[in-house]
């Protein structure tokens, strides 16, 4: 009988060799193992907040759970984290809430991994968005200001940011509908820049996380409107590299939990009430989707 061509050269080989090669083969598969393209947390940038620092907790879970190397990617900007996660370029993404959205409007494969949540509901909606305004008090002052003069503007953090653009955005082009359009928009980068920025204006808007408002606001600056609360966004996992939702029940009940919130704590100043990781309850968001697939916040 004729010898397969593998056998065939493994018997050619001197004796030596024979003993050898399968140690030899063995030190290329593990070499071509620890060569394998390592896991990917990804998340965005903030001013004056190491997010790098915040989601390392939960790469060193991931890496240990998965006995595979994980690097963290922070992303300039919420959009850019979108575009990584839609290619798939990213395994665990910790996103804010108009990018989770995004995400799982474009990648369905990003699945739904845990959020965190407070004591008395699985998902503690304690996040709000408000409209301040400097010589501003209400939206029919607005109304009638806009006609007479330049346009007016609209201090925001970014316009893919839920409670610091997106979210405020809808209820100002619901409420001025043909106004709207004199209204000019400038992007800021942070909840903490907007009112600064709009205190030395001599009039104008400003759009903000609730939250962030101290209790006495500057002079000639009121809160206009502020929005129903909001849930949190979301951390999303890829199914397509990963065991979900077989890794979302392991990490509820880890030890290394608490360390893993205690970073989203550091990193997202809205978590700072929550008190364990939960499973993620679609509802809330389904009015949010509904207005971001309409794209009347655009």
């Amino acid at each position: 009988m004729q010898l397969p061509l593998m056998s065939f050269c493994f018997a050619l080989l001197p004796q030596p060799l024979r003993l050898l090669l399968p140690l030899l083969l063995c030190c290329v598969f593990f070499s071509l193992q620890g060569h394998s393209k390592p896991l990917v947390v990804a998340t965005y940038a903030y001013p004056d907040i190491n997010r790098q620092a915040a989601v390392t907790p939960l790469a060193n879970w991931l890496a240990a759970q998965q006995q595979q190397q994980v690097t963290v990617l922070v992303a300039t900007k919420p959009d850019e984290l979108v575009q990584l996660a839609v290619q798939g370029k990213a395994d665990l993404v910790v996103p804010n809430l108009v990018a989770y959205l995004q995400i799982q409007q474009q990648n369905q494969t990003m699945l739904n991994f845990l959020v965190p949540a407070g004591q008395q509901t699985q998902q503690q909606a304690v996040y709000t968005s408000s409209v301040i305004g400097k010589n501003v008090t209400n939206f029919q002052q607005l109304q009638l200001l806009l006609p007479q003069g330049q346009p007016l503007t609209v201090f925001a953090v970014w316009p893919d940011s839920a409670s610091g653009g997106l979210i405020a955005t809808a209820a100002l082009k619901q409420q001025l509908a043909g106004q709207f359009l004199k209204l000019k928009f400038n992007y800021v980068g942070s909840h903490q820049a907007v009112l600064p920025a709009l205190a030395a204006s001599e009039q104008g808007l400003g759009i903000v996380a609730s939250a962030t408002l101290p209790a006495q606001l500057p002079k000639d600056v009121s809160e206009i409107w502020r929005s129903a609360e909001l849930p949190f966004g979301a951390l999303l996992c890829n199914s397509q590299t990963l065991p979900c939702n077989q890794l979302s029940q392991q990490l509820r009940k880890a030890p290394q939990a608490a360390a893993v919130l205690q970073g989203l704590q550091q990193g997202w100043a809205e978590f700072g009430q929550s008190t364990h990781l939960a499973p993620v309850d679609d509802a809330p968001y389904q009015p949010l989707r509904n207005l971001l697939s309409t794209g009347s916040a655009h």
